[in-house]
């Protein structure tokens, strides 16, 4: 661009020295002519920049080690062609804080163009990329004319698929009971003292004349405890890759087996609980992505200085504790 603001400048430098040295009427015509070119490149390349339109797309999943293959997509809503494009693209992986750009040229021919942007999924994440700059020249390459950049992408970058061996999970836990919620009829029950909104039918009316004070039975049920698979979600970015291979290969190790379970972390910065169900991939899916969607930084809080029952067992990005 500086090439040409150079050249325009000789040749305006010129038409001057030609209205200086020469008489007569053609030099009158030559400078303003001159002197209206840069509008009128501007002017005659607003049409098609107005028109222009740019989208991004990029896969839903991509597992690491490799591309997320983003896609940009140029076209005109009038047809019009243009002269190069430069944009660029930026990305971030919002698990581990990774960032990067690139930046490429095109021109866009009046049926529109595509131009793929690889983007490196080297590790486990929540990749949103975006176009961060785009912008065309006019007709005489003076002027940066700025372009609709369109909205941003997301691609999960998830773990390897395979299925670890089951790792020597603990035996589980003799099944308790609980309070059924809604209550209803049952074998189990427990008594305790009425509180306002329990039905009239709950009433242990014998009980309540013994001990001259309300009292209804609550039906208990059985609940049988599921394994439940804890890892602290903190750590370099090749251990958290490492982790949570292991995590989605055991899970659907489990799974092939017909075993639901549940999955557990704590919160690196502030030691809040997440906990999900597994009883099925649908479920396993959301899990992972719910750690992939989150910040990991390098240290944190462990989940292991919680109280954790016996069915507990830990993951790490290598071995099991």
């Amino acid at each position: 661009m500086v090439r040409r603001w150079l050249a325009y400048a000789l040749a305006l430098a010129g038409a001057a020295a030609f209205r200086i040295f020469y008489t007569g009427w053609l030099p009158g015509l030559v400078l303003p002519a001159v002197a209206c070119f840069p509008l009128l490149g501007i002017l005659l390349a607003l049409p098609g920049v107005l028109s222009c339109r740019l989208s991004l797309s990029a896969p839903e999943r991509t597992e690491r080690e490799g591309e997320a293959r983003c896609l940009l997509t140029v076209k005109s809503l009038l047809g019009l062609p243009l002269g190069r494009i430069w944009v660029t693209l930026t990305w971030t992986n919002r698990m581990t804080g990774q960032t990067g750009s690139a930046r490429s040229a095109l021109f866009l021919p009046g049926q529109g163009a595509d131009l793929p942007f690889p983007v490196p999924a080297e590790h486990c994440g929540l990749l949103e990329a975006r176009i961060s700059s785009a912008w065309a020249c006019d007709c005489l390459g003076l002027f940066r004319l700025p372009l609709f950049r369109g909205k941003g992408v997301q691609t999960w970058v998830t773990p390897l698929t395979q299925i670890s061996d089951l790792p020597p999970l603990p035996e589980q836990a003799r099944p308790g009971l609980r309070p059924r919620p809604g209550g209803g009829p049952g074998e189990d029950y427990d008594s305790r003292a009425y509180r306002p909104g329990d039905p009239l039918n709950s009433i242990h009316w014998k009980l309540s004349a013994k001990r001259d004070d309300l009292v209804v039975r609550e039906t208990l049920e059985t609940v049988h405890p599921l394994p439940l698979l804890t890892f602290d979600c903190f750590g370099a970015p090749a251990v958290m890759d490492r982790l949570l291979d292991v995590l989605q290969g055991t899970g659907k190790a489990l799974l092939s087996q017909g075993r639901p379970f549940c999955v557990a972390w704590a919160e690196p910065l502030n030691g809040e609980l997440h906990r999900f169900d597994v009883a099925g991939e649908q479920d396993l899916r959301r899990c992972v992505e719910a750690v992939l969607s989150q910040p990991c930084p390098e240290r944190g809080k462990s989940i292991l200085d919680t109280q954790l029952p016996e069915t507990s067992f830990h993951l790490t990005g290598g071995a099991a504790l």
